[in-house]
C-alpha cells in the first residue's frame, strides 16, 4: 500500500510539469507560426495582415524610433514604410529564442534581414544590416498576440 501510495505521490508531482513542458512546445509551435505569417504579410506588402499580429493594445517602436500604439497605428506605420523604401521587400526573420514568463506571457527573438529595398528613383539599395527584434507576447482567450515590439539595428562594433 506504501508504494503504491508513494507512486501515486511521484506521479501527481510529475504531471503539473509535463503538461507545462507540453503546453510550452505548443506555445512555442504557436509563437513560431505567428512569426511565419508576419513574414508572409510582409513579403506581400499588406499592413493590415502585419498589424493584425499586435494585441488592441500593443505597440511597435521601430529602429528609428516612431512610436505606435494599437493595431491602426501600427497599420499606418507599415503602410507608410511599405509605400516607401520597403515595398516589394523581404523580410526574412530566424526565431533565435522564446522564453516563457508564464504561462500566457513570453519573450520571443528574431534576428532579420530586409533584402530588395529600392532608392525613390528606383535603383537597388543593399540589403539592410541584419537587425534583431525582441517581442513581448500574450496569450488571450487561447490566441498568441505581440504586446510589444522593438526591432534594433545594432551599430558597427567599437574599434579594438
Amino acid at each position: 500500500m506504501k508504494k503504491l501510495f508513494l507512486s501515486a505521490a511521484v506521479l501527481a508531482l510529475c504531471l503539473p510539469a509535463q503538461a507545462q513542458t507540453t503546453d510550452h512546445a505548443a506555445s512555442e509551435a504557436a509563437i513560431r507560426k505567428l512569426s511565419a505569417g508576419f513574414a508572409e504579410a510582409w513579403a506581400k506588402d499588406d499592413a493590415k495582415a502585419m498589424a493584425a499580429f499586435w494585441a488592441p493594445d500593443g505597440d511597435l517602436i521601430n529602429p528609428w524610433l516612431r512610436v505606435a500604439k494599437g493595431p491602426a497605428e501600427i497599420e499606418k506605420l507599415f503602410q507608410d514604410e511599405h509605400s516607401t523604401v520597403f515595398k516589394g521587400t523581404t523580410y526574412e526573420l530566424k526565431v533565435t529564442g522564446v522564453r516563457f514568463l508564464g504561462p500566457d506571457v513570453a519573450i520571443g527573438d528574431w534576428d532579420s534581414t530586409i533584402t530588395g529595398m529600392k532608392a525613390p528613383d528606383g535603383t537597388a539599395l543593399p540589403p539592410m544590416p541584419p537587425h534583431h527584434v525582441t517581442i513581448v507576447l500574450q496569450r488571450k482567450a487561447g490566441k498568441w498576440w505581440i504586446e510589444a515590439a522593438r526591432p534594433v539595428i545594432a551599430p558597427p562594433p567599437p574599434p579594438k
